[in-house]
């Protein structure tokens, strides 16, 4: 769970700030104009024949199959929905799906000729409206590239995302232009957020960075009940302070680490296993926050692995003022001890009960940001700070000077002095009537601030120009503004060259940075930002605690991270022969160990019997793909159709009722589903979503492998073995396969698939826009190419990034 700073001291400007919603209000609602809709292919000469013929005595008024009455369907370019409607009709006619073989008398050539034109219509008129308003609408920083924009722009390390709202998603994505609405409200947290950033710059401008480091040792943290203090804190034993797995609540509180200052802090514990079980150490999380019942709300800091050997082991967090730490054992296979038993039985020590010893703690407020000098520069350039005053022989000069450079910096692009008129009018104003050269400064960042092109991607129907690539790619793989480099290259002209553009990506992918692409797009485009949605049931689930939770998050990333930095196959994404583990994620998955050594993730080989490899057999995808309790094959299905093999799946009838599995073991999920098929409504989706959640099957609500379903015991306490799992099927086209092994091998067979959809969500991701019918022959192509090198992940990203669909508006 994330934190929010507290507001600051500084009073809010409420006129100032009705002026400034008014303005992103203004400069924010870009609408196209739009045109008349057009008349439905239905009833244009070119085509009507076919559809009368093979669509329409199934789709018309009266039968409405699916929901879909394509005789009054208006077909309008203009119109998101009703592209993508006609859209899907095209695909399922070029598929063979549509109309059905057993009730249609349609000819290979028929066939391939509607095609051929339907295909050239729809491009065209798509290709239209990209070519008058381009891709991609009015796209604004959503709350990550908010935050990380201001961060990096005025040198301040603040949380700030938590301030904004949840940002809407589409297809999954939530930096998509359409589903990007505009509100008063929204654009009040947005004012928020910049005035807590500036007046934070400001404050770390003129004062020094308050350091702070605390130095604990075991004795000054552990429980003395003679003297009243560190309640609930870990216990003395042998010199080393130790924190145990318990039945109650707070345990491992360490009371002296309360910090009086929000900020960054850096946590050092040196610790070692006590009484780990054989061949394991003990799995140790650590949180924040006050720590006590009137305050349950704790905040994850990081987890480590406590071994019978010290080490020390370091960690960053943002702490709250009041807030202090709690380390305790987090891995719930340990053996635990009742709070009772420890607090009266001192041969627990000396018994198998597991703990973390830990023998120092060091806490050091630490700056994530720039320095004091590094700010001073970027506020005020060349001018002096003196005594909380700027020295300013020509203070309107020096404050259009700053306002103009600043502008240019903040605005990701040059930037001529008539465009900031306004706002430079507004701070000279305030200079004019006495206000401190500073405060007509800080004034006048804030007016450019709230400005439209601070919020929004300046970006013109047609090729990108060097600014607005520059920008696009920077959003892309780091989620945060172009640097200096990326800004040289676009004013020097230099960043449209294929071999320099090139040279940047490489360049990126290999900053550290790079890491919020892999989190940012795998959050979205997997879901994984979901990974809290539900919480597994203890009585059936009670081995699952939030250090696997964040093991399996750690896994997707590092394997997505392999996958980029050795430039794999994208089809590793459904099969590979290693996986990234640590010890943890490897006993939960039942690999040998022994493979896993040392700290972090480790690339592991592995066998068929381990039931694993690709992004499919992850804990962290087969979490977010069932509930708390039971899986499900279609909602299994339907995910892995849509994120993974690019196959989108139209919602049921309404009419029709929700399958519910069985969790007391009476019947399986199987069972129902072929109850629920025999239904002609549902059957033309299940036949494509069933599969792949059947091969799932083998998976259980927490990632892992079973044969046999759980069901809750005798009277609902813990669990018990159920009926057996089938995971074999048969896919749509009639190729059956007996577990997931099998899938996978059906699924590889068109490699291609894969890398066409990885390209689709990687290019929603990267433009803020979903792919449209005029960009599919470039995909097509790209593909095409992909193939040559064996469709590797970092090829497609370099792909993405030189195509027209990237480098267009």
């Amino acid at each position: 769970m994330s934190q929010t700073p507290r507001a600051p001291g500084a009073k809010l400007r409420v006129a100032f700030r009705r002026v400034a919603i008014g303005c992103l209000l203004l400069g924010g609602a870009v609408a196209a104009a739009s045109a008349d809709p057009g008349a439905s292919p239905v009833s244009d000469p070119r085509f009507a024949d076919f559809f009368e013929a093979n669509c329409c005595y199934c789709h018309d008024e009266s039968e409405k199959s699916g929901g879909l009455d394509l005789t009054t369907l208006v077909f309008d370019p203009d119109d998101a929905t009703s592209m993508k409607l006609w859209a899907m009709a095209f695909d399922r006619v070029e598929s063979g799906e549509m109309p059905p073989q057993e009730e249609s008398s349609l000819e290979p050539a028929e066939r391939s000729g509607f095609v051929s034109g339907f295909e050239r219509f729809l491009h065209e008129e798509s290709a239209k409206r990209q070519e008058e308003f381009g891709r991609v609408r009015a796209r604004r920083l959503n709350r990550v590239e908010f935050e990380n924009t201001l961060q990096d722009l005025l040198g301040v390390d603040l949380p700030i995302r938590d301030l904004l709202p949840e940002d809407a998603s589409q297809d999954g994505f939530d930096n998509i232009a359409d589903s990007q609405q505009i509100s008063r409200h929204l654009l009040e947290k947005y004012l928020e957020g910049i005035d807590l950033a500036l007046d934070e710059a400001f404050r770390r401008a003129e004062t020094p960075f308050p350091e702070y480091t605390l130095d604990l040792k075991p004795e000054q943290v552990v429980q003395n009940k003679a003297k009243r203090i560190n309640g609930r804190g870990p216990h003395s034993y042998q010199g080393r302070a130790l924190s145990f797995l318990t039945n109650g609540s707070y345990q491992g509180r360490l009371e002296p680490t309360t910090v009086d200052r929000d900020g960054w802090y850096r946590i050092t514990i040196r610790a070692r296993a006590h009484k780990a079980p054989p061949g394991r150490g003990v799995w140790t999380q650590v949180r924040t926050g006050e720590v006590w019942g009137k305050a349950p709300t704790l905040y994850w800091a990081g987890y480590f692995e406590a071994t019978n050997r010290a080490r020390d082991f370091v960690m960053e967090t943002w702490m709250q003022a009041g807030h202090k730490l709690e380390v305790q054992p987090g891995d719930r296979t340990l053996k635990s001890v009742t709070v009772k038993r420890l607090e009266t039985d001192k041969s627990v020590f000396e018994s198998d009960f597991p703990a973390v010893a830990m023998e120092a703690i060091k806490l050091e407020r630490i700056n994530k940001g720039m320095d004091q000098q590094q700010i001073q520069r970027r506020l005020f350039s060349d001018l002096r700070l003196r005594k909380g005053r700027l020295v300013s022989s020509k203070p309107r000069e020096d404050l259009r000077r700053l306002m103009l450079r600043f502008s240019r910096i903040a605005y990701r692009r040059v930037v001529d002095e008539s465009e900031i008129a306004a706002h430079l009018d507004f701070a000279q104003g305030r200079l004019d009537a006495g206000a401190p050269l500073l405060s007509a400064l800080k004034s006048g960042y804030r007016a450019l601030l709230t400005s439209p092109r601070f919020l929004y991607f300046t970006e013109f129907p047609g090729e990108l120009d060097g600014y607005s690539l520059a920008s696009r790619l920077s959003y892309f793989l780091w989620s945060s503004t172009p640097d200096v480099t990326l800004l040289s290259l676009a004013h020097r002209g230099k960043l449209s060259d294929p071999e320099v553009l090139s040279e940047q990506v490489d360049r990126m992918l290999d900053d550290p940075r790079s890491a919020a692409f892999v989190e940012n797009f795998a959050a979205t485009w997997l879901n994984l930002k979901e990974i809290d949605f539900t919480n597994p049931d203890t009585n059936l689930y009670p081995e699952f605690d939030q250090v696997l939770k964040h093991s399996m998050l750690d896994e997707t990333h590092a394997f997505l991270t392999e996958l980029i930095r050795e430039n794999h196959s994208v089809t590793h994404l459904i099969d590979s022969d290693f996986a990234m583990l640590n010890e943890r994620l490897a006993r939960h998955y039942g690999i040998d160990r022994a493979k896993v050594s040392g700290r972090g993730f480790r690339k592991v080989r592995l066998k068929p019997s381990d039931h694993r490899g690709g992004i499919l057999c992850q804990g962290s995808v087969l979490k977010v793909t069932a509930n708390g309790t039971t899986t499900s094959p279609v909602v299994r299905g339907v995910w892995l159709q849509e994120r993974i093999l690019g196959e989108p799946i139209s919602p049921p009838p309404d009419d029709v009722p929700a399958v519910e599995p069985d969790i007391r073991g009476a019947t399986t999920i199987r069972d129902e589903l072929e109850k629920h098929r025999s239904s002609k409504a549902c059957m033309g989706c299940h036949k494509k979503i069933d599969p792949p959640g059947f091969a799932l099957e083998s998976y259980d609500v927490i990632g892992g492998w079973r044969e046999n379903y759980r069901v809750l015991g005798k009277k609902g306490r813990w669990w018990a073995k159920g009926p057996a799992v089938r995971p074999g099927y048969r896919l749509a086209t009639g190729e059956r396969f007996n577990d997931l092994e099998g899938f996978k091998a059906l699924v590889l067979k068109r490699p291609e698939r894969v890398a066409r959809n990885l390209l689709h969500q990687v290019l929603t991701y990267a433009t803020g826009a979903t792919i449209e019918f005029a960009d599919r022959r470039e995909i097509d192509q790209i593909v095409e190419r992909l193939a040559t090198d064996d469709y590797g992940f970092r090829s497609l990203l370099h792909a993405s990034v030189k195509s027209r669909i990237f480098q267009s508006k």
